[in-house]
């Protein structure tokens, strides 16, 4: 008999592809190819790290209607954060797999921290925000949803309990 040596490491190698994981993740001209009916319901986030704040949010912008996660991309994080935490692909593919996510449209516009040309593509018929986004003061989009006529809802999930900069900056100084 043979002796044991423990544990041996797995062989196998798995290639996911983007749209494995749930929702697909599309360019604007996938979504208009595909655009559901019913009402759309736009959300959108950096999502780094994505934390419980996010996916409530998420999953509460679907009682709404057709859920569509629009994700900021990197260029975004750098300006708001320095740097980001993951990658836009890697970001897409965990909001690919929460619950009542239907869409993920990855997006980036260099110098621009806002959503409003994203809106204005995906002609939404609401926007959904949550935690600390309440008003014209906090959501730079409100002045592009009054101009399209997109509904605002905001205070959607949980209240602000979490914050990806909370968890980063501590992250920072544990590591110091």
């Amino acid at each position: 008999m043979p002796a044991h040596r423990g544990p041996q490491p797995c062989q196998a190698r798995y290639h996911v592809q983007m749209n494995d994981f749930g929702a697909p993740v599309v360019s604007f001209e996938d979504f208009d190819a595909a655009r559901p009916d019913g009402r759309i319901v736009v959300t959108s986030g950096g999502f780094d790290p994505i934390h419980p704040g996010h996916i409530s949010l998420l999953q509460a912008s679907a009682q709404f209607g057709i859920v569509v996660a629009v994700v900021n991309g990197d260029a975004f994080l750098r300006a708001k954060k320095g740097r980001p935490f993951q990658d836009l692909q890697t970001r897409c593919l965990i909001v690919s797999a929460i619950r009542h996510v239907d869409y993920v449209v990855p997006f980036e516009i260099e110098g621009d921290l806002t959503v409003n040309e994203a809106l204005r593509r995906l002609r939404p018929d609401v926007f959904t925000k949550g935690g600390d986004r309440v008003d014209a003061e906090t959501i730079p989009e409100w002045e592009i949803c009054e101009e399209l006529g997109i509904e605002v809802v905001t205070g959607v999930g949980a209240d602000k309990q979490w914050s990806s900069s909370w968890f980063l900056e501590a992250w920072a100084q544990a590591t110091r």
